[in-house]
């Protein structure tokens, strides 16, 4: 949100970022942006993906009033100032901000920050939960999925050969709904995804302006997680050459059983290769990730 706001504001608009009391940012990074901060009761709340489902509750429950507050004042002052508020643009995930635009009539834009694969993906397993087509059969996972060439079943980012948890599905709902949105920022390109842009537009029938890469066309010079990241690799890895070191990294939600884990620190170990492996506490259900290394790579492992 920080990146898009430095493209918007290299285009002549005046940011203003109300923000969470958790990891708020640093207003140094950002001199030329607005920002205030909403009491939401969140401060010094240990954020992980375990408890993203409760979170985000909690944002859309106890940020609704203090944000709808800072907007009345903010309308006022900006009235008296001659420059009226232009629009909200706000994360799919807090829908609050949508009923704080509508009640006070102001046009909103959600921001989707991943590529639209990824949106219609998410409507379309919600429509297959609409059917009652899940669990669907294993058998016909190597199909391709109607209107979404060249994704097949198995591609869709959930599994969906089991039953999806209920609050699973209250997030994809919630993030493939645009509400009384006026339009969709999304973080593509155009010539990457030029025919399912055009899919999603008309399902939506709203503008949907491809806007990417935003870490790139922004200087958003700030941390972009709601966790806090580990900086102790930065060092050693300056100290290698260029193109030398192998990262793996399984993304921020995919869990691996044990014998995924070993397997997967032998090839690593066998390499020969420098490597910097990235391993989330949670990774492996509810025990330490260094009990189940082999022996012979726990010294390569650190």
């Amino acid at each position: 949100m920080l990146q898009l706001g430095s493209i918007l504001y290299s285009k002549g608009f005046s940011i203003v970022v109300p923000h969470s009391e958790l990891r708020p940012p640093n207003p140094l990074n950002h001199p030329e942006f607005i920002f205030h901060l909403l009491s939401d009761g969140l401060s010094g709340y240990q954020a992980s993906i375990d408890n993203l489902k409760h979170l985000v509750l909690a944002m859309n429950s106890n940020c609704r009033a203090p944000m709808q507050d800072y907007m009345v004042q903010l309308m006022e002052d900006q009235k008296l100032q001659g420059y009226p508020v232009s629009c909200i643009i706000y994360d799919s995930y807090l829908c609050f901000v949508d009923s704080v635009a509508t009640h006070l009539k102001i046009p909103s834009i959600v921001l989707r920050p991943n590529m639209a694969a990824s949106m219609l993906s998410r409507r379309y397993i919600c429509q297959l939960q609409a059917e009652n087509r899940i669990p669907f059969p294993e058998s016909r996972l190597l199909d391709p999925v109607p209107e979404l060439h060249p994704l097949r079943f198995k591609d869709l980012p959930y599994p969906i050969t089991n039953e999806i948890p209920e609050w699973i599905m209250n997030f994809f709902a919630s993030s493939v709904n645009i509400r009384s949105s006026v339009a969709i920022i999304l973080n593509t390109t155009d010539c990457l995804e030029h025919l399912t842009l055009s899919r999603l537009q008309q399902r939506y029938k709203v503008p949907c302006f491809p806007i990417a890469p935003l870490h790139k066309l922004g200087a958003a010079a700030t941390s972009t997680s709601f966790l806090e990241e580990d900086q102790s690799c930065i060092a050693w890895l300056e100290k290698r050459p260029p193109n030398s070191v192998l990262y793996v990294s399984l993304g921020s939600l995919a869990r691996v059983n044990e014998q995924e884990l070993t397997e997967t620190a032998w090839g690593l170990a066998n390499s020969g290769i420098p490597f910097i492996w990235v391993l989330r506490s949670d990774s492996k259900d509810g025990s330490q990730l260094e009990d189940h290394f082999p022996e012979g790579v726990k010294a390569l492992l650190r």
